[in-house]
């Protein structure tokens, strides 16, 4: 990794006993971190099938643009994260995450951000409305991702940034279908 992602990494990790210290101080608080990500998590791949029920009941254009621009985030995403295979905070210094990962590398760009925000943008094309809400769901879930210790805050942002330029590009470029 570069000096700059270096020193990023250092700077986080001196204010992340802070969120760990906070999400961890009661039972409550950790209850709601794991309704949080496992929440989120059901609330995003809910939307996206019901925007792909949404398109293809209501016979509107653009269901398989849809279903591909969220795959080619996917996709580039997992090859990126692979080549550059960062460590997460958990791996590089002695912290523990808020919610429990065991997973070694593949910390930059953060996928489950990327893909949160591929859904959004997906929203976005078909309805700018939700759209809207969606993308506003999507930052919380990838402002979560170092605050409960799986990544730094440039690999969440690397993610959305990939997954906003792919999806601009792709529904820009790729024919409706």
């Amino acid at each position: 990794m570069n000096e700059f992602y270096e020193r990023h990494c250092d700077r986080f990790i001196k204010v992340y006993p802070k969120f760990y210290d906070y999400f961890t101080a009661s039972d409550m608080r950790l209850l709601k971190v794991t309704a949080f990500k496992l929440g989120s998590t059901i609330v995003m791949y809910a939307a996206y099938l019901t925007l792909m029920a949404y398109m293809y009941l209501g016979g509107i254009r653009g269901l398989w643009n849809i279903i591909i621009v969220p795959a080619l985030v996917f996709v580039l995403v997992t090859v990126v994260r692979s080549g550059i295979n960062a460590e997460r905070p958990y791996e590089k210094y002695p912290v523990k995450p808020v919610i429990h990962k065991s997973t070694k590398g593949n910390s930059c760009p953060s996928r489950h951000t990327a893909c949160a925000f591929a859904i959004a943008m997906a929203w976005l094309y078909a309805n700018p409305p939700v759209g809207i809400a969606m993308l506003i769901i999507a930052a919380a879930i990838g402002i979560s991702r170092p605050l409960f210790g799986v990544h730094f805050p440039l690999d969440v942002v690397f993610g959305a940034v990939l997954a906003i330029v792919i999806s601009v590009i792709g529904y820009a470029f790729i024919p409706v279908i």
